[in-house]
């Protein structure tokens, strides 16, 4: 099993997205896939299970899980889509200040996860620096960082990379091109970031896709970098 976490200090540079369709992809390349919400704003979840009940969702959070009062294979549903999810709620904001010093939650986080059959569970995450931030970095073995084209989203980038290297470990931090044209992405990689191969073009359709729920239409070429990225993760 490889746990995934993307992960980006700056918002609205394609972390769910990211989420949402690299797990559709590992998904058709045969994988059983649990995605995990982390982040109170909750995207992930709404992007899944849109058409659950508010109270069915709130009632199997991740937050109830962090806090020890559900077991996590009580948490998870399988989408419509096919991927298995643990779903975020607000409520997970109010959870997660009350875990703040419990630094015994990552590890009992951890220990959760280890004991599911999965071939790769993925977790998006909030961003910014906090305790559901901090559990995902701990539990990683890959973290993935969005990068686009700006100061701030690189300059975020650099803190991330120096968080995880702190964290210790064999964990592998390398951002994912999204939304930059074949130029900036080797200005990028000349500036000494590392990338991934596989870059993520800005597209309508990945738009068009996320906002209405569903998955990227086979054989478009956002569906084929997708899985461009699905193969060449699946092999780090």
């Amino acid at each position: 099993m490889k746990i995934i976490t993307i992960a980006s200090l700056k918002g609205g540079v394609g972390k769910t997205t990211l989420s949402i369709f690299l797990s559709l992809a590992l998904l058709s390349a045969k994988r059983k896939i649990l995605l995990i919400d982390l982040d109170h704003n909750n995207n992930l979840t709404d992007f899944f299970l849109r058409n659950e009940e508010i109270d069915t969702i709130q009632g199997k959070s991740i937050g109830r899980v962090l806090k020890g009062s559900l077991a996590i294979t009580d948490s998870i549903f399988t989408t419509p889509l096919g991927v298995d999810m643990i779903p975020s709620v607000p409520e997970l904001s109010q959870i997660a200040f009350e875990l703040l010093f419990d630094t015994a939650a990552p590890l009992r986080f951890d220990s959760m996860l280890r004991n599911l059959k999965y071939d790769f569970i993925i977790i998006d995450t909030p961003p910014a620096i906090s305790f559901e931030l901090s559990c995902g970095l701990h539990v990683a073995n890959t973290v993935l960082c969005p990068v686009g084209y700006s100061r701030w989203n690189i300059q975020g980038y650099s803190i991330l990379e120096s968080k995880v290297k702190r964290a210790g470990g064999d964990k592998l931090f390398i951002g994912v091109p999204s939304a930059v044209t074949e130029r900036r992405v080797e200005t990028l990689r000349e500036g000494g970031l590392s990338l991934t191969k596989a870059v993520i073009h800005k597209s309508e359709a990945i738009a068009s896709a996320s906002d209405s729920g569903k998955p990227l239409k086979e054989g478009s070429t956002s569906a084929d970098e997708f899985k461009i990225l699905a193969k060449e993760i699946a092999k780090i």
